[in-house]
């Protein structure tokens, strides 16, 4: 789980984005900060569905076309990743504040715990300055059941 960011950051970070969509040589709509600005509230993994409801019972007319490519911008800019699907659907986390985390997620009921784990951050540091590589992102997901489920299931 992640803090939200705080409001300076947030202005900073609308500019910069503004700037990424600039170059790109596309039109920055007050929609797309719209979207931007309510992700940047997010303080837990969402999809766009329920992205877009929220904004929606916001009074937002936002298309859910809308949503889908700025969320395809902000990947690509690297504000959010893609962390993980669920029943066809793709889950994302805000990375701007975060450190390297794995998912435990349930298959049965589909709960999802972050689990930070410093010697695997240690490991996956080390690897990269053996071989030279500068990792951007990274996510490790583990399937299976909770202990919940496993109680249940006894």
């Amino acid at each position: 789980m992640r803090s939200s960011l705080k409001t300076k950051e947030n202005i900073e970070l609308v500019k910069e984005f503004k700037e990424f969509i600039k170059k790109k040589g596309l039109k920055y709509t007050s929609e797309r900060e719209e979207i931007l600005k309510e992700i940047l509230k997010v303080k837990d993994h969402f999809d766009v569905e329920e992205l877009y409801m929220k904004l929606r019972g916001k009074g937002s007319k936002i298309s859910k076309a809308s949503v889908y490519r700025t969320i395809s911008l902000l990947i690509e800019a690297g504000y959010i990743q893609e962390v993980y699907r669920q029943n066809a659907r793709s889950y994302y986390e805000v990375t701007l504040d975060k450190i390297p985390h794995l998912h435990f997620i349930c298959i049965k009921c589909k709960k999802v715990e972050e689990i930070i784990e410093n010697e695997l951050i240690k490991l996956i540091q080390k690897h990269s300055k053996q071989k030279n590589y500068a990792p951007l992102t990274y996510h490790l997901e583990i399937f299976g059941i909770c202990s919940d489920c496993i109680k249940s299931i006894s």
